[in-house]
């Protein structure tokens, strides 16, 4: 796949493309990921347009202006602006996690404009009840003032991975293929973050399960869930209560964990390949 990056009109967005000739496929990493996480999967759309992109402040994508924000309303603007841009039509949209959420929420939104959906550990938005909106609104503003101004600080990679490996179940080599992409170096050498501080504050407000479920009841395309047996989504268990509100919906899972298409990246690739080619 070759670097290349799209202009949005108000940002512009870092992307891996592997100029296929076919549908295009835009892939979606998840929180804090970039289009690095998607690489493996390429060899198994060589039929398709893979284009894995950077979201807005991940990778080596634009950071949103001074004193905005990151809100997943925002994400699926970025993308329609992507799509309208390069007038591409009925695209494939394959995500991870936050990027599988983000997938399926555009398919609701713009069922004329997509053809499938791959969500790989993500069965819909993340919610909560109306009755936390008080506690949720206040931790926002909290957080999002603390994160107000972007402080450059050194940063070792080793370290990265060995921190994000503690907190997670991703193995250290993806860990480190992943992180390398969120850094950036001066002319000393110095590693520094490339991806936004601003993107590690809460949400403003997330959906409740019935503003959910009303969202993902308008996909009119097929979709694909893929779940990973040790992944803290428990994706079974989500797909088991949210079937009914997909029309065209089929669950497979896998051994492994959250990034489970990086660990089992042949059997994933594969059942993609075949769904992307049955359509």
């Amino acid at each position: 796949m070759i670097e290349t990056e799209f202009n949005i009109g108000n940002l512009t967005l870092a992307a891996l493309d592997n100029q296929g000739g076919g549908k295009v496929v835009i892939g979606l990493h998840g929180f804090l990921d970039n289009a690095e996480s998607l690489r493996l999967l390429a060899p198994y759309l060589q039929t398709h347009r893979f284009v894995a992109i950077d979201l807005a402040g991940h990778g080596r994508s634009g950071h949103r202006a001074a004193g905005a924000h990151y809100n997943q309303a925002d994400y699926l603007q970025d993308l329609y602006a992507l799509i309208e841009t390069q007038a591409w039509d009925d695209v494939i949209l394959l995500g991870h996690s936050l990027g599988g959420i983000l997938a399926s929420m555009f398919a609701a939104l713009f069922p004329e404009k997509v053809s499938a959906v791959i969500s790989i550990d993500a069965c819909g938005p993340l919610t909560e009840s109306e009755d936390t909106t008080p506690s949720q609104m206040r931790e926002a503003i909290i957080s999002r003032h603390a994160k107000s101004r972007n402080k450059l600080r050194l940063v070792d990679l080793d370290d990265a991975v060995a921190a994000r490996c503690k907190i997670s179940d991703i193995p250290e080599e993806h860990a480190r293929s992943i992180l390398a992409r969120n850094l950036t170096q001066d002319a000393g050498g110095h590693g520094f973050w490339s991806s936004d501080p601003k993107l590690r504050t809460k949400s403003t407000l997330r959906l409740t399960e019935k503003q959910a479920e009303s969202l993902m009841r308008a996909i009119e395309c097929p979709v694909l869930f893929i779940g990973a047996s040790n992944s803290f989504k428990k994706l079974d268990g989500v797909f088991s209560k949210r079937k009914g509100w997909f029309l065209n919906a089929q669950f497979e899972q896998f051994v492994g964990g959250h990034h489970i298409h990086m660990e089992n990246t042949d059997d994933i690739g594969v059942l993609i390949r075949h769904f992307v080619e049955q359509l």
